[in-house]
């Protein structure tokens, strides 16, 4: 240019392009008006004339204008440059303008200064000075830590992700979530060489510990990992030798110096094939099934669908491999398949000129192909669990094309292992031409306007499920509202679960108690006096105070994943919250009861957070009564939180305050130094005249711990809590950490289960003149002596200065300012203390005649003394007929421990027993633990009475074949509901085997699903906790009978999911005959048989065998409790499974049944059981086999449970047996 030509001045203050009439005549004219108000520098205001087009070949809107009349110098818009795509370099001599599309800018160094694009005028501003206050509202220059908290979506390119870490997690997900190794190995191959910023050190720094990667390539740990034995064999002149580890001139002569090694790899232009079983959801294509083909010589995995596995689908699949493989170049010769091939199959192969081979039957490891099915499943699983979840599986094989692709990019080619092999089959990945993102991610479709009405949105959404390889630059989205499939350049896409930070605990806590403290700071009435305003700024500094303490804490902690609530119990909020009774001055005393919570319909399945648990779980071991309608309104004392956090809180400046936060406060020093002296001298040697020592622990320098031990030195744990109720208020006591102990031998502890203990109470009602008797030992697990010390290091600036002084304890200190302990006797913490702790109380009752079942875990008996007692920890239950005989056990334990003695024996393992020595009856209940439970889940009563705790399959009475219940293709549940499935499985469990044992079948049915549980399981466990509602107290009766077991078995067929059966059985104490009454049931079993049963007798067969077995030990148990046993008649109903055993029907026609058949035979020939046939209406071990309709259930509680009826029906029958036996 020189000057002459019509120009205009390129100016980044114009908003648009605005020209003078006279050069007007350059342009084209478009003959539409221009209706715009400009604004001038001077701060009029002019209109505009008409719209023009400039001639310089640019796009729009850069080539738009309008022009002013009074304009003396036509300005081109830089703004309207930028919004077209173009990049426009200014300096001393000219302007240059770029367009992005197929331009690359490269930039050497940084920038002296950098503004921000105001998005509402378009135009660019600058500071006018270093350092800014950045005062507009639309852009924020943010530090490093604010753009890793920000939370929003961002947009598609991956180029404008603000850090190389999220770039990382973006690509990882974009790859299918493969392994660290396996992706790092590919990538320093060079397989990844243009997508952005994938280098090994990026990965290695940045590798993201995503959850979908172990959903995806999780495996079994391998045998012989870290062998603290290392064997290693060599033949050294001839002779084979063995070394337990390499000495030096072995590594010598295995070094490698300077070798060439060459692979010659014989191209074998073969492939495999084989089929993956079927998917879980049948696409919307109706696709079911993948074949996957393995093509050996580039390496590659494809995959594609079918719809099923018969011959014209497998050969159609097969076909379009094959025409895949023909367009790469590839033309194989020779096939090798599984041992399942159809003649149709083989004769496509032989017309497409290749030859094939089948591989040996149920030789699996033959076929490549098994293990690239089990490859690309893995790769597969992986995208399926990063997939949205709100993305519709059943579009899961539109997914195929990139999981592919992606496996493919990992693997490299066999005839080039420099490449990989999809680089082998279609060339280089030109990440940039093509670029991929996160399979299944939510997206925002871009609608051109021509597409769109009027006032319709912008963008649409949609799922992410491809890259279009036939676009430049192009995404291939599936449309949410048309399900359509779309392609388009401009995506927005949802990414913010895989590559943002989620928000921490902290993040929130220090977030509002600066909000509260910002609040009390600034929004000060200036009537308020002089104290109300120190009262709030005390207030202010403690939220600030605990802000800043808090965020410490979290700052030291690991990092924290994604969606997991971690929470800290000992640094509860410093101020009390509203509604918190209030304690005496000082330090603040507590406890509470059970609280009972509510909630609305909406809130019903909402979970409460781990905090929510500790506290209940405190509540429900506090003594301290509370008051209802304080509960209700959710006030109760503080010090529930305190017990938590293994600390108090001090009323008047509302921190809570641990042991070292004690010893710092002038306060409350001299007291709470005291009490912890008075601890470590308990535990230790004493203090003169404060404690006497037990001896627990002995004081020891670092270099007295032995070498060996050294890495087994644990923690102490320093707890203090203030019961006003004591002597001795102020209470601390020193804990193990457990986690840190690395005990060498087994600490499972014997100890009686809740079968021994009815059986127990059953022989007490059966005996004249036995009588109950619970015991317990206090501090059982303390000052047990160990023959393994264990060692534990405390600070020396938590013990006070009298103890240090008294133990010397400045010497023995190490350098870094701990002392260490050694453990000699049981503390709390240790995992080993329930083991010795019983080892040792063994050891004492020997002595005295006592003495452990060999056969019954938990069981006591003594040599002379006719006296029993279940052990359960440290509750004893026991059975005794002479008064002396239980003193004798009293007089036996006292000596060393510190017992309580409940001689009417009300209470046992959480069972409320009501004993009637007159009637010989003991009545079994619970009451108030169905309400407890209901109260922790939050669980309203129905306004409906609820029978039915399962919803059971209805009968189809116009089939001939009743079909087993459908599978479950409902969401599944996230983690939280996931947990408050299996916490209801487990509360109520412990309820239903003690005294309800109707919710058994209901309760083993949600616990087979709890692995995995959908949102139909939810409403199931809301079901059942509905009938708990309605049936919250249950009272099982044991009355006095002749002590032989009995049983009714029973089974049914293919009622379970997945073509199972159920087994149930019905086990208790009565008269031993054939047709013994019902006694109240000491076990009830309702299990799913695992395998498929062939036909309803084998069901019926498994039970009995399942039945059988359970009865043997429980036949020992009775023996050795002094109740002989007879036969054990066990009853079915179904004349098949009679007729097998009793030989009425030869067993030569059913060699599936033969293991349960004879095992059943050989235990009736050892004279343990008899089996007999009885109709279906007369088994009760019916109700436990199967879901029934709620007046099943209505009318089988009274039977299976107590009420006056059944008693009186069980002694009359008890009479008229007695008296028919004596007229015999």
């Amino acid at each position: 240019m020189n000057g002459q030509e019509p120009s205009g001045l390129l100016d980044t203050g114009a908003t648009s392009t605005f020209v003078t009439e006279q050069d007007t005549q350059h342009l084209e004219p478009t003959g539409q008006a221009s209706a715009k108000k400009v604004l001038m520098p001077n701060g009029m205001k002019v209109s505009t004339g008409n719209k023009y087009v400039l001639k310089n070949g640019l796009r729009a809107p850069a080539n738009t204008a309008d022009s002013i009349p009074t304009l003396k110098t036509t300005l081109i818009s830089n703004s309207k440059l930028a919004d077209a795509g173009y990049t426009t370099i200014y300096d001393e001599n000219e302007v240059n303008v770029y367009d992005q599309e197929n331009s690359t800018i490269t930039i050497t160094g940084e920038a002296v200064m950098t503004g921000y694009r105001d998005k509402r005028t378009g135009l660019w501003r600058v500071p006018l000075k270093s350092n800014p206050t950045n005062l507009n509202t639309d852009t924020k220059l943010l530090s490093k830590a604010e753009t890793q908290a920000i939370t929003n979506e961002i947009i598609a390119n991956v180029h404008d992700l603000p850090s190389t870490e999220r770039v990382i997690r973006y690509l990882h997900a974009a790859a299918g979530f493969p392994t660290k190794s396996t992706w790092l190995k590919a990538i320093a191959q060079g397989f990844y060489s243009t997508w952005p910023l994938l280098t090994t050190k990026n990965v290695n720094k940045y590798f993201p510990e995503s959850e979908e990667t172990q959903k995806g390539h999780m495996r079994q740990t391998r045998s012989g990992v870290r062998k603290t034995n290392r064997r290693i064999r060599f033949v050294m002149n001839g002779d084979e030798q063995e070394l337990e580890e390499i000495d030096e001139t072995i590594r010598t002569l295995q070094a490698r110096k300077n070798d060439i090694r060459v692979k010659i790899y014989d191209c074998s232009e073969s492939v495999y094939t084989d089929q993956t079983g079927q998917f879980p959801i049948t696409s919307r294509r109706h696709y079911k099934y993948i074949m996957v083909m393995c093509e050996i010589d580039g390496n590659q995995i494809l995959m594609e669908p079918m719809v099923n596995r018969k011959d014209h689908h497998i050969v159609a699949a097969w076909k379009r491999l094959m025409d895949r493989l023909k367009r790469q170049g590839v033309y194989p010769k020779h096939q090798y398949l599984d041992n399942e091939a159809s003649d149709l199959y083989k004769k496509a192969i032989e017309e497409a000129n290749m030859t094939y081979q089948l591989a040996t039957p149920h030789m699996h490891r033959a076929n490549l192909a098994e293990r690239s099915i089990q490859t690309a499943k893995n790769h597969f699983k992986s995208i399926l669990a990063g997939l949205d979840d709100s993305f519709p599986l059943n579009e899961w094989d539109k997914l195929l094309p990139q999981a592919e692709m992606t496996l493919n990019m990992l693997r490299p080619s066999n005839v080039s292992p420099n490449v990989s092999a999809y680089m082998c089959a279609y060339g280089t990945h030109d990440y940039n031409a093509h670029p991929l993102a996160p399979l299944g991610c939510a997206v925002q479709l871009f609608q051109r306007p021509e597409n769109r009405g009027t006032w319709s949105v912008n963008s649409i959404d949609g799922w992410y499920i491809g890259t279009s390889r036939e676009h430049y630059r192009n995404y291939t989205v599936l449309c949410k509202s048309s399900r359509a499939f779309r392609n388009s350049d401009t995506v927005w896409f949802k990414h913010k679960y895989l590559t943002n930070p989620s928000l921490t605990a902290a993040d929130h806590i220090v977030n509002a108690a600066k909000n509260l403290t910002d609040a009390i700071a600034s929004n000060k009435p200036a009537s308020l006096s002089e104290s109300n305003n120190a009262a709030l700024a005390k207030l202010a500094k403690i939220f600030t105070k605990a802000a800043i303490a808090y965020s410490d804490r979290e700052a030291n902690q690991d990092a924290q994943l994604p969606g997991v609530d971690r929470q800290n119990t000992s640094s509860q909020s410093n101020a009390a919250p509203p509604g918190v009774e209030a304690s005496p001055p000082g330090v603040v005393a507590s406890p509470p009861g059970v609280a009972t919570r509510t909630r609305s319909a909406t809130e019903r399945n909402q979970l409460h957070s781990i905090t929510d648990e500790a506290i209940l779980s405190a509540i429900e071991i506090s003594a301290v009564p509370l008051v209802a309608r304080r509960l209700a309104s959710r006030k109760f004392p503080m010090q529930i939180l305190c017990e938590i956090a293994g600390a108090v809180l001090d009323a008047k400046t509302g921190e809570l305050m641990e042991y070292r936060h004690l010893l710092k406060n002038p306060e409350y020093c001299d007291v709470w130094s005291k009490a912890g002296g008075k601890e470590i001298g308990r535990l230790a040697q004493g203090l003169p005249g404060v404690v006497e020592g037990t001896n627990t622990m002995f004081f020891k320098s670092y270099d007295e711990i032995p070498q060996d031990r050294k890495k087994d030195v644990t923690y102490a744990r320093i707890c203090v809590n203030y019961r006003p109720e004591k002597e001795d208020p102020n209470r601390v006591r020193i804990t193990v950490g457990g986690d840190r102990i690395n005990y060498p031998g087994d600490v499972g502890t014997p100890t009686a289960d809740m079968l021994l203990v009815k059986l127990l109470f059953n022989s007490i009602v059966s005996t004249k003149g036995a009588k109950f008797m619970s015991l317990d030992i206090s501090n059982f697990y303390l000052n047990t002596p160990m023959k393994r010390y264990e060692y534990m290091r405390m600070k020396l600036s938590d013990i006070p200065e009298d103890v240090q002084a008294h133990y010397n304890l400045k010497e023995k200190a190490s350098k870094d300012g701990f002392v260490f302990v050694e453990i000699r006797r049981g503390m709390y913490g240790l995992p080993q203390g329930g083991l010795i702790a019983q080892e040792l109380l063994e050891k004492r009752l020997n002595k005295r005649g006592f003495y452990q079942s060999k056969f019954t875990p938990g069981l006591w008996l003594h040599k002379t003394r006719n006296i029993q007692f279940a052990l359960v920890v440290d509750d004893f239950g026991i059975k005794y007929v002479k008064d002396e005989d239980a003193q004798y056990l009293i007089d036996s334990i006292t000596p060393f421990y510190d017992i309580t003695v409940d001689k009417e024996g009300t209470r046992f393992i959480g069972l409320t027993l009501e004993w009637d020595y007159k009637k010989r009856q003991v009545h079994i209940s619970m009451p108030g633990y169905v309400v407890k439970a209901l109260a922790r889940f939050q669980h309203r009563p129905p306004g409906k009475p609820q029978h039915q705790p399962y919803p059971h399959q209805p009968i189809v009475y116009v089939a001939k074949t009743q079909t087993s219940q459908p599978l479950d293709e409902s969401p599944l549940l996230n983690k939280e509901k996931k947990k408050f499935v299996q916490e209801v499985t487990g509360v109520f469990l412990y309820y239903a085997r003690a005294v309800d044992s109707t919710m058994l079948v209901a309760l083993s049915a949600i616990a087979a699903e709890q692995g995995a549980p959908t949102e139909n399981t939810l409403k199931k466990v809301n079901q059942f906790l509905d009938y708990a509602a309605t049936h919250p107290e249950a009272t099982v009766t044991y009355n006095a009978s002749d002590m032989k077991l009995a049983i009714h078995s029973d089974a049914s067929y293919l009622s379970e999911p997945k073509s199972r059966s159920r087994g149930g059985g019905h086990y208790f104490l009565s008269t031993g005959t054939i047709d013994a009454p019902n006694n109240g049931a000491v076990l009830n079993v309702s299990k799913v048989i695992k395998a498929v049963m062939s036909s309803a007798a084998e069901a019926e067969l498994g039970a009995l065998f399942m039945n059988a077995k359970t009865a043997v030990p429980m036949r020992k148990t009775l023996e050795e409790l002094g109740h002989p046993q007879p036969l054990t008649p066990i009853q079915t109903d179904n004349s098949t499974a009679y007729g097998v055993i009793n030989n009425k029907i030869q067993p030569k026609a059913t060699k599936a049944m033969d293991m349960r058949f004879y095992w059943l035979k050989d235990r009736e020939s050892q004279g343990q059981f008899h089996y007999h046939w009885r109709p279906g209406k007369d088994n009760l071990a019916d109700y436990w086999t199967k879901h029934h309709p709620a007046i099943h259930h209505q009318m089988m509680r009274p039977i299976i449970l107590s009420n006056a009826k059944a008693i009186n029906i069980f002694k009359q029958a008890i009479a008229k047996q007695a008296k028919a036996a004596a007229a015999a």
